[in-house]
């Protein structure tokens, strides 16, 4: 068994002691046993339900919640990983609010005049003392700057970055823990998981990232008359305090205020998820949380995104599988649906193929015949990462994210509209993309690259050949095998043996046809070697069939 090595500071030993309280109180005991801690004298074993009415997700939710604000926000991130995360537990986590009170203002003035150098009273003409919101990591205040300009300045908590660092460090240890002393959650990647998660927890306490963000999110929508970004002033902006620009306008729940104002509904849903298909389709940066309290409704029909602490971001390879997928969930193509996720998949355990194509099968037989219009695409992927998590199948946490988003659009957009379809939005992006892939510019421009990365490849073969044979001369070599998994590894090395090779056939062709050429070799067609003229020609076909293969998988 380990013993936990508490931290030298008084503050971790007591917030291990807090935390190890808290697992048992909920009855999450056994995990601290089986993860091989021996628990601290004075832990107490109190019953939280003695009736035994409360589900296990219920007491996941109030046990995070009771643990605090990292805590909170840790089943805020997996509330978005329905991949990892049962259903049932996913609805749960959804409810988890930061149910904090504010901080004083003369804290909050305090921390605006340490972080920016200055009194309030020399970049503010007025604040408004009460906050207008209120979470675990900052509040916001009501403020108009020297010039006149109404903004909103977002102050972060005092002390919040110590606790959070802290929490960190301790889930870190446990996530270590775990990973050590249960095995079947390894595939799950703990460990990776908390360091992801605490990499985002740092970035979402730097406030210049946030406003970094807004900057970007400004650049990319210029000249859309349909989507308007608030201004960030830098003046008044650092690590812990961020001044934007102040909107006026209605939540998109306020429907009466959108329809006595003469608003169209139906163009506002439209024009909101025609934004973020553009976010993800052609900038690659998108708003990660667009839930309807994150966006507003101007008097003049513009919709406006607020606080951008959550981003994602997704390449161009990301773009094309989430493009693929969608056509193949229009199609109710099974096959290319579990190619996408496989594709996209981090799992490294066998799976039984035939088993999953019977569950998307059975999922797409409840739409057979449905138009496309009466799809609802959140149920749909909901049931979609139910067999995602049946089978273990691991997606990247930012295409998860992605997923998230693309559902918390459609909402917003059924709010404004019953009717509205996000599908019908996404066709035009998705299909101008799908058009791009096969332009016959993009198809050269593809092909020169994949030809240099060949001739790369090509040239490092001798020094590679060399460098193995000097170790075996002088018997240096060691080699180890570890077989979990490597099924879907000797079938991507098949695939790229296999395209070598065929690649190494197409140059000799041409290699081999020039040179039938250069020697004028009889019989002729159209003064040329006919011999040399078929290799071309073959040469060509079987290029353009390699290219278009390898487009087609979206590996470049």
């Amino acid at each position: 068994m380990f013993i936990i090595q508490l931290s030298s500071t008084y503050h971790h030993a007591k917030r291990y002691r807090q935390i190890m309280n808290v697992l048992i109180k909920y009855g999450f005991g056994y995990i601290v046993e089986k993860a091989g801690i021996i628990l601290p004298k004075g832990i107490t074993r109190e019953n939280v339900d003695p009736t035994g009415k409360m589900t296990t997700a219920q007491k996941v939710v109030m046990m995070l919640q009771e643990l605090g604000p990292t805590f909170v926000k840790l089943g805020q991130v997996l509330s978005t990983r329905p991949d990892l995360i049962p259903k049932d537990y996913i609805e749960e986590l959804k409810k988890l609010q930061d149910n904090v009170a504010p901080f004083s203002f003369k804290e909050a003035k305090d921390q605006m005049e340490e972080d920016l150098g200055d009194k309030t009273d020399h970049i503010f003409l007025s604040i408004e003392e009460k906050p207008l919101a209120a979470a675990s990591i900052g509040q916001v205040h009501r403020a108009v700057l020297k010039n006149g300009q109404d903004v909103v300045v977002k102050v972060r908590r005092p002390g919040i970055d110590k606790i959070i660092t802290a929490d960190l460090e301790i889930m870190l240890n446990l996530a270590r823990l775990i990973e050590k002393h249960i095995p079947e959650v390894r595939i799950y990647d703990p460990i990776g998981k908390i360091e992801e998660f605490a990499d985002a927890m740092h970035k979402e306490l730097d406030f210049t990232r946030e406003g970094f963000n807004i900057d970007k999110f400004r650049q990319n929508f210029e000249g859309d008359e349909t989507i308007y970004v608030p201004k960030v002033f830098w003046e008044a902006t650092a690590q812990k305090v961020l001044t934007i620009e102040y909107i006026k306008g209605y939540k998109v729940t306020e429907l009466d205020e959108i329809i006595n104002n003469d608003l169209d509904r139906k163009q506002i849903a439209v024009n909101g998820a025609k934004a973020m298909m553009k976010q993800i389709f052609i900038h690659g940066f998108f708003h990660a949380d667009p839930h309807p309290g994150n966006i507003i409704i101007r008097p003049d029909g513009k919709i406006v995104f607020i606080d951008f602490g959550i981003v994602g971001r997704i390449d161009k390879y990301t773009k094309n599988k989430l493009a693929d997928l969608i056509v193949s969930i229009i199609n109710k193509d099974t096959k290319k649906i579990i190619g996408v996720l496989l594709e996209l998949s981090q799992a490294e355990q066998e799976l039984n193929i035939s088993e999953i194509e019977l569950d998307v099968e059975d999922l797409l037989d409840r739409y057979y015949g449905k138009d496309l219009k009466n799809i609802d695409m959140s149920k749909l992927l909901s049931e979609v990462f139910t067999i995602v998590a049946k089978y273990k199948i691991i997606l990247p946490s930012n295409f998860t994210l992605l997923l998230k988003s693309l559902i918390t659009i459609e909402g917003v957009g059924l709010e404004l509209d019953p009717d509205f379809n996000i599908f019908e939005t996404a066709k035009p992006f998705v299909n101008k993309m799908l058009r791009e892939r096969y332009n016959p510019q993009h198809l050269l421009k593809t092909a020169v690259s994949t030809l240099q990365e060949f001739n790369k490849s090509v040239m490092l073969i001798p020094k590679l050949l060399n460098g193995l044979y000097q170790r075996t001369k002088i018997d240096s070599m060691k080699i180890d095998f570890d077989t979990r998994g490597t099924s879907k590894v000797i079938s991507e090395l098949n695939k790229m043996v296999n395209r070598l090779v065929f690649s190494l056939i197409v140059a000799s062709l041409i290699i081999g046809s020039s040179l039938i050429i250069q020697a004028d070799v009889e019989p002729f067609l159209l003064h040329y070697p006919l011999l040399g003229v078929a290799g071309f020609v073959t040469a060509g076909l079987l290029g353009v069939w390699l290219i278009a293969s390898i487009i087609r998988t979206g590996r470049m």
